[in-house]
């Protein structure tokens, strides 16, 4: 597999992500056919990433999350976001220019619960 190179934007010092990798890294490795990074799935960086298409209430809406398989209830949006100038990440997320979020936060079923109420 190929990648490139992303960056991760994040609000001051806060950090919602519960020990998110985009609160440990700076940059992302993104998933991409013709990206110049070649990446080992067999022994993936924690930092590897791809990008998500959702079709949300007939909106379609791109995210970037971890692929690395999640241990808790999944992942959800942690605060953080992504971007770069690279012109195959705006390739990747539909041809938009500018940030996506990044879903890269955890929740054990019990802490999930608690907060949702």
């Amino acid at each position: 597999m190929r990648a490139i190179t992303i960056g991760v934007y994040r609000h001051g010092k806060e950090d919602c992500t519960n020990g998110g990798i985009s609160s440990r890294f700076n940059d992302l490795l993104c998933l991409c056919d013709d990206g110049p990074i070649h990446v080992d799935m067999e022994n993936p960086p924690e930092n590897l990433v791809q990008v998500v298409k959702r079709d949300l209430f007939g909106q379609v809406i791109y995210h970037v999350e971890p692929v690395a398989d999640p241990v808790e209830t999944g992942w959800m949006m942690g605060g953080n976001y992504a971007s770069s100038s690279d012109a195959r990440f705006s390739r990747l997320i539909g041809g938009m220019y500018g940030a996506v979020a990044i879903h890269d936060r955890q929740e054990s079923p019990e802490m999930y619960e608690m907060l949702s109420h």
